[in-house]
Parts: structure tokens; sequence; C-alpha cells
């Protein structure tokens, strides 16, 4: 995953143990259940690019262990999981509303809850641990001091981008059906070159597909020299599934094998996928890469 998910868990005090992935990218039960031990004190799981993880399966192997499942659905606004919304029923999911996000306000996020204390000590934590928030104070009618129950953060959103974001909420449905129209031109395109790994939806949920990511062929050159090869030709391409415990900050990290992990993380890449993107562009896409895998 991207780096953002393993630097939370450092942010708490507390160790990432990474687990290595199955071939859709996302964490499995088998996965996870090699790297648990009495220390696991919650499991993060990461809906990998909009895909969404089996978060059933997931979750009937830690509640046996009394192990909570947090989910980082950052990528995965619009996605599905056995028709719910991904996220739905989660104990604590957390959203990114960064620009290349379906779902933006420019920058920031979000963590839902189905817990009310939770989410009365996540609002707590965003306005630097406050007891009482600044709208509640200010319609109270009568003068209220505010007490700071613990250390907390200065992560408040600015009314300006929740603004934004409610506008961009209502376009939600639309947003993902046009993703999906541009996925399923990708795979009409490119369904004569099967030894091209193309994302798909899950056989328990649908994929909001926020990014479209491939896995190239043995025979097809480096990532990066496919990745350049496709810049020459106007395609603006970018790194697949990235690997948190091959960057730098996390070097000297132990870890078990992550085979899947770090081979998805040299051979995949993510093809360009916008809204406003014409027949003209995809098919400019497809023929650029059909030029580096033929």
């Amino acid at each position: 995953s991207f780096i953002a998910t393993a630097n939370a868990v450092r942010y708490c005090g507390a160790q990432p143990v990474f687990a290595d992935v199955a071939e859709d990218a996302n964490l499995s039960p088998e996965t996870v259940r090699e790297v648990l031990s009495p220390r696991t004190k919650a499991v993060l799981v990461v809906h990998q690019a909009g895909v969404p993880a089996p978060i059933e399966e997931l979750r009937a192997l830690l509640d046996r262990l009394g192990v909570p499942l947090l989910e980082d659905a950052g990528c995965a606004a619009g996605s599905t999981y056995r028709g719910r919304p991904v996220g739905a029923g989660a104990l604590m999911a957390g959203w990114s509303f960064h620009p290349r996000k379906l779902l933006t306000t420019g920058e920031g996020g979000m963590v839902t809850t189905d817990d009310p204390e939770l989410a009365a000590r996540l609002r707590r934590l965003r306005e630097h641990g406050m007891d009482v928030s600044a709208t509640a104070r200010h319609t109270a009618g009568r003068v209220v001091l505010e007490s700071y129950l613990e250390t907390g953060f200065n992560y408040r959103m600015t009314d300006l981008q929740a603004a934004v974001g409610i506008v961009q909420l209502g376009r939600l449905d639309a947003i993902v059906a046009r993703r999906r129209e541009l996925a399923a031109n990708y795979h009409a395109a490119l369904t004569d070159l099967p030894e091209l790994r193309l994302v798909r939806d899950p056989d328990y949920g649908t994929t909001n597909y926020q990014s479209f990511w491939l896995v190239l062929p043995d025979h097809a050159p480096s990532q990066l020299e496919a990745l350049q090869s496709l810049a020459d030709s106007g395609v603006s391409a970018r790194r697949g599934i990235m690997a948190s415990h091959r960057e730098p900050a996390y070097a000297e990290h132990p870890h078990v094998p992550l085979p899947v992990t770090e081979r998805l993380a040299q051979r995949s890449i993510i093809l360009p996928v916008f809204d406003e993107m014409t027949d003209m562009e995809q098919g400019h896409v497809v023929d650029s890469l059909r030029r580096i895998v033929k």
C-alpha cells in the first residue's frame, strides 16, 4: 500500500507488521494469519486502489481472536462489498479526499465509524482534544468554557472544503459510472492480450476503478521502461501497486517474505482514467500500451 497507511501506525506509537497480499493486491485471511501474534492490537486492511477487500472473511478470522479490523478506504469511495458501500459497518474506516480520489476537497480526509464513543473521541481529537466543539459553544446561548481532555490535533476541515465535498458526494454515482465505463473500454480493447492481467471486480463486490492497474507480462519491458515509453508517447501513467516496506523509511523494518507484494510492485502500472477522457485519448493509451507488450 501507499506509505501513508504504515505511517499512520507509527504515528500511534505502534509498529506496523506487513502482511503479503493475494493476486488482487488485497490482504487475505491466509496472509494475515501468517503474521498475527499475541502483540497484534489491530489489523488495518486497505481496499487497494478501490478494489474491495474480503471483509467478512477477515472479520471472521479476527473476531475469534478479539482483534479489531480497521479499514483504509482512502481509494474506495463508491466501491461496494456484497451490495453495500465499502466501509459500511466498519469499526473505523479512513477516507482520503486527495485530488486523485473520486471524492476530493483538494486535500484532507475523513474517518467514519458506527461506534458513538469512537465518533465522539474522533471529534475531540481533530480539535485539540477539546470536550465541546466551537459550534456548540457559539450556539449555546450562554458562556461555555471548554476543557482539553487529551492531547489532540488540529485536523479540522474548513467549511469551504466541506462545501466542495458535499457537492462531490452528490456526483459520486455518476463519477463511478463513468469510471466503470472507461474500465470496460480498457477491458474490451485489451481482451486479445490475455498475458496482461487487468484489475477486475471481485466476486463479492464492485470497484470504483479509482485506479486502472495492470500487471505487465514477463516478456514486457521493466516497469520503469514501460512508464518511460508511455510518457514518450504522451501518456501519463504511474507505477502501480506500492510496497511500503521497500521505501527508505522502512528499509530497516523487519518483515516476513512478501513475494506477491514485491512482484506487483515491480510489474504493475496504472493507466490514466478520468471523467473527461475521450475515446480518442483512450485509444491512444491502448495503442501505446500495445507497442510495449507486443
